[in-house]
């Protein structure tokens, strides 16, 4: 591998409001290589990904492409020049085929200015089969599993001419098998001499696919090893700058008397059947299941986000009506933090008012005044240590891990009797891993029940005292974790 840069930082820093995002901070990336960049959540791995992609402009320090200082308008700046982003929410379009997707807003047109789709449908083929993929580009992609449509994402990044490609977590909302798919791409695409800085907050799978990682902490670089230089233990000093316990917890011993909180029986719909269990006062109950297990459909079926053809949900001894909605389910014991936290936050909107927005009627007699809500947010933001903790600043503007926790921090004001929490660590570094599951742990510990969806069995191990695993839309094992480990868990999926 050539080690000449094709890209470089030099002494870039940014800052937003009194917040010093990056300080004075190098990176470089040689041609054909997986430059690997990882830190907690809040390091400033986000503001530099932007500012490679063109995002941000308005920062400090030297950006050389090619040989040449530039400063990118723009992201179409950026890809003019061969550099593209994939970011961690995926941004295909289902209900398009695979060819359309791959040529969005850029489909070969006829001499009268119709879209070609004979000539699409042949270059989409053609560009799968030298990227070594056999797919029907005729097909619709919501047809095909998640792993292959985030592949296809990074195909339209190539597509569209990348040569360096900016990949944030993308492997976050895949099963094992898909992460594999994924990670064979990321091999194929560095044979083929294309650059790849590469984000994850998994750090086997970083120290398995990187030639060199690089660590940032609270907007500094600490250090580049390459990959023999690092380890798990060298990456996760290097990255807290503190020695923590991540081994899983103790069993929490629940009594067999202890009063049921949430009781399930027998909930029916098409993509989950006959689903039996319940939560007691003072538990945290894993659901742990591969992705298309039906595991997140049934969390959303509780919360009144899904339909149900049969079975019951009672929160306290009360039976929900079968078409509750999300309101009733609110005030009445219960809450849920989605998966997903751009379909669950206000993305322009302020901290506070994201914490606030489920409990406005219960704050004020009529509409709550901002001091009102903020006095409500300000205290739960702190207890989750929101980095930066500004209850005005716009959540957007935060790192994927703190987004996650003002998703959680909403359900801190008015606490409900069962809280539901769909992937609460997915995207997160492993210290901020183990403030969540904390969080999670006070909430048991202070007598309520919670319900942990996922499908990252080290989660659902260092959290859950109880472990129900589904497959194929059904409960397959039910256990106390008590010496479970990983490879117990995926083996019955």
């Amino acid at each position: 591998m050539d080690n000449t840069p094709i890209l470089e930082l030099k002494n870039i820093s940014m800052r937003f409001r009194s917040v010093q995002a990056l300080k004075d901070v190098d990176f470089d990336l040689r041609e054909g290589e997986v430059h690997a960049l990882v830190g907690e959540n809040g390091a400033g791995k986000s503001t530099m990904m932007r500012i490679l992609a063109g995002i941000y402009n308005d920062y400090e320090g030297t950006y050389i492409f090619g040989g040449k200082p530039v400063r990118f308008r723009n992201p179409h700046d950026a890809l003019e020049q061969g550099i593209g982003m994939i970011h961690q929410e995926l941004s295909v379009i289902p209900s398009l085929t695979v060819a359309e997707n791959l040529y969005l807003g850029r489909q070969p047109l006829t001499r009268w200015g119709m879209v070609d789709w004979r000539k699409m449908r042949q270059n989409a083929e053609k560009e799968l089969e030298h990227l070594g993929f056999n797919l029907d580009v005729q097909r619709n992609l919501e047809q095909y599993p998640l792993g292959t449509q985030q592949v296809v994402e990074v195909l339209r990044a190539i597509v569209s001419g990348a040569h360096v490609l900016i990949m944030d977590e993308p492997t976050s909302a895949l099963s094992p098998a898909e992460v594999e798919e994924l990670l064979a791409l990321v091999d194929r695409l560095r044979e083929q001499k294309r650059s790849i800085i590469y984000i994850s907050h998994f750090l086997e799978e970083v120290l398995h696919v990187a030639d060199r990682i690089t660590i940032l902490r609270n907007g500094e670089k600490i250090a580049t090893l390459t990959r023999e230089e690092a380890s798990m233990n060298t990456l996760i000093s290097l990255i807290l700058g503190r020695e923590v316990d991540y081994t899983p917890r103790g069993h929490h011993e629940i009594r067999s008397d202890t009063h049921k909180l949430l009781e399930v029986k027998g909930l029916t719909a098409d993509v989950f059947q006959n689903i039996d269990f319940d939560i007691g006062e003072g538990e945290i109950v894993g659901l742990y299941g591969a992705i298309g297990a039906g595991h997140f459909d049934l969390a959303r079926a509780l919360f009144g986000l899904y339909t149900f053809d049969s079975g019951t949900i009672a929160v306290d001894g009360q039976v929900f009506p079968p078409k509750h909605s999300a309101r009733y389910a609110i005030d009445h014991g219960l809450s849920y933090a989605t998966e997903s936290r751009r379909k669950s936050l206000l993305m322009d909107h302020a901290i506070y008012r994201n914490v606030t927005m489920p409990h406005l009627k219960h704050i004020g007699r009529y509409i709550p005044t901002q001091d009102q809500e903020l006095a409500i947010a300000t205290p739960v933001i702190q207890k989750v240590n929101v980095v930066p903790p500004d209850p005005m600043n716009p959540v957007g503007k935060l790192s994927g891990g703190n987004q996650q926790k003002v998703a959680i921090a909403r359900w801190l004001t008015f606490p409900p009797k069962v809280f539901i929490t769909s992937e609460p660590t997915r995207g997160m570094d492993v210290g901020a891993k183990n403030e969540v599951l904390n969080i999670l742990r006070q909430f048991r510990n202070d007598g309520f029940g919670v319900l942990v969806v996922s499908s990252e069995p080290e989660t659902v191990l260092a959290i859950a005292d109880r472990v129900l695993v589904m497959s194929r839309g059904q409960i397959v094992a039910r256990m106390v974790n008590e010496n479970l480990d990983k490879d117990a868990l995926m083996r019955l999926i």
